[in-house]
C-alpha cells in the first residue's frame, strides 16, 4: 500500500500545487517527516565505506540510505556486514547483493530442478544466515540484470520476473527490494537499435505488472560522461538540461510513448531511480572520468543539481537518487574529499520536509551555480533528446 499525499498526487495529475512532499511508501515512512529522500550507495569491487561514511556525517532524519554490500569470492553469497551498516545511524540500511551472473551459474549446474524463483528464494535464506534482518529495513538489490532485458533474448525477462517473485517472497516476510539495469554509454551515436529496443521493453505490460509487484526501486545504470555534459562555454542550466536527457531518458521514453506504455510509465514514476556515476579517474565502464578532481567534483554536485530540477518539474525520481562508487587512481584523502563533496551536495538540496525550489543548494551553501560549473573539453550529445518522443 502506498500513501499519497494531497500535494503528491498533484504532482502526479499536474494540478497547481506547492510541490514541497513526495510519495512516501510505507516502508520509508519516518515519524515527524512528510517526505522521505531515498539515497542508494553502490561501490564497484571493492568492500569500503568511503561514501556511507560520508553520508553518515552528513546524515539528515528524513533521508534513508541503502548501503549495498558486494557478494563474495562465491557470487552466490551474501557478504555480512548488516550491522556495521546499521551503525551508521538509525536510517542506514543494508542491501544483500545479488549477482545474476553467479545465480545463472548456480542454476546452469543442475537445469532441470533449479530456477530462478528458487534461486531467489535460496538467496532470502542466505542474507538470514548473514545477519540481514528485512524487519529492520535490510533488503536486496539485483546486480546486474543483464542488457538482455530490453531485447528480450534468452527469455530474460521472464526469467527476470521470477526471480523478484522468489526475492520478493523469501521464506516471509515479503521485502520488495531493487535492481541496477546494466545501461549504456552517454556518448552512443548510433540509436538505431538501442531505441526501438527500450521501447519494445517499455511495451511489456506484464513485465511491469510484475516489477510494481516485487521491485521497490528501478534503478538504471546512467553514467554520465563529464565529456558530453560539462561543456566548455555553456552554462550550467544548459549542461542541466543535456545531462537529464540522458539521467532520464527511461522513463521519459515511457511516459512519450501514452497508452501503449502507460504501465511502464506509472511504475517508473514511483520507483525509477538514476544511479549516477562517481568513478573519478576512471576511463573503465563508467564513461572517461579522467578528468581534474575539481571538474569532477564539480560535476558531481552538477549530476546531483540536475536530478532535483527534473524531478521539479515531473513526475520522477522524486526524492530518490543513487550513486555507483568506484574511483581509479587517488589517494584516501582525495576519496574522502570526493564522498563528502557528494553527501552534503545532497544534503543542502533535499533538506527535511523540504524539496522544490531548492537544486541550487546542490551546488553550492548560498545557491550560486558555479559549483556546479565543470568544464571539460567535449560536446553535447543531442541523440538522448530524441527520448522526449515515441
Amino acid at each position: 500500500m502506498r500513501m499519497i499525499p494531497l500535494v503528491g498526487l498533484c504532482a502526479i495529475a499536474g494540478c497547481a500545487a506547492d510541490r514541497d512532499e513526495d510519495l512516501v511508501e510505507d516502508a520509508d515512512a519516518i515519524t515527524g517527516c512528510t517526505s522521505v529522500t531515498t539515497v542508494l550507495l553502490y561501490s564497484e569491487d571493492t568492500y569500503e565505506f568511503t561514501l556511507p561514511n560520508a553520508f553518515s556525517a552528513n546524515q539528515d532524519p528524513c533521508t534513508r540510505y541503502y548501503v549495498d554490500l558486494p557478494h563474495l569470492q562465491d557470487p552466490t553469497m551474501p557478504r555480512p556486514g548488516a550491522d556495521q551498516v546499521h551503525a551508521l545511524g538509525a536510517n542506514f540500511h543494508a542491501m544483500a547483493e545479488f549477482s545474476w551472473s553467479g545465480w545463472h551459474d548456480w542454476i546452469a549446474q543442475s537445469p532441470g530442478t533449479r530456477t530462478w524463483y528458487l534461486a531467489g528464494k535460496a538467496f532470502r535464506q542466505r542474507m538470514i544466515d548473514a545477519g540481514y534482518d528485512v524487519a529492520v529495513g535490510d533488503t536486496w538489490i539485483i546486480n546486474e540484470l543483464p542488457s538482455s532485458v530490453r531485447t528480450g533474448e534468452d527469455d530474460a525477462r521472464t526469467h527476470i520476473r521470477s526471480a523478484v517473485r522468489g526475492l520478493y517472497e523469501g521464506n516471509g516476510p515479503t521485502s520488495q527490494g531493487g535492481v541496477f539495469i546494466a545501461g549504456i554509454g552517454q556518448t552512443l551515436q548510433n540509436f538505431a537499435v538501442y531505441k526501438p529496443n527500450v521501447e519494445g521493453w517499455l511495451e511489456d505490460a506484464p513485465f511491469w505488472v510484475d516489477m510494481n509487484n516485487y521491485v521497490r526501486w528501478f534503478s538504471y545504470e546512467v553514467y554520465a560522461d563529464p565529456h558530453a555534459d560539462c561543456v566548455i562555454g555553456s552554462n550550467v542550466v544548459a549542461d542541466a538540461d543535456h545531462l537529464n536527457a540522458y539521467l532520464e531518458h527511461v522513463p521519459r521514453l515511457a511516459e512519450a510513448g501514452g497508452s501503449r506504455t502507460a504501465t511502464a510509465a506509472s511504475y517508473l514514476e514511483r520507483a525509477y531511480v538514476p544511479l549516477l556515476n562517481e568513478a573519478w579517474n576512471s576511463n573503465k565502464g563508467f564513461g572517461d572520468n579522467v578528468v581534474s578532481l575539481l571538474a569532477f567534483e564539480k560535476f558531481s554536485r552538477l549530476q546531483v543539481y540536475a536530478t532535483h530540477v527534473w524531478a521539479a518539474d515531473n513526475a520522477y525520481p522524486g526524492r530518490r537518487l543513487g550513486f555507483a562508487w568506484s574511483p581509479g587512481t587517488s589517494t584516501q584523502m582525495q576519496q574522502q574529499s570526493l564522498a563528502q563533496i557528494i553527501a552534503r551536495s545532497v544534503a543542502r538540496a533535499y533538506p527535511p520536509n523540504h524539496f522544490y525550489g531548492l537544486g541550487r543548494l546542490a551546488c553550492s551553501t548560498d545557491g550560486a551555480l558555479d559549483g556546479c560549473g565543470c568544464e571539460v573539453a567535449g560536446a553535447y550529445n543531442n541523440g538522448w533528446q530524441t527520448f522526449a518522443r515515441w
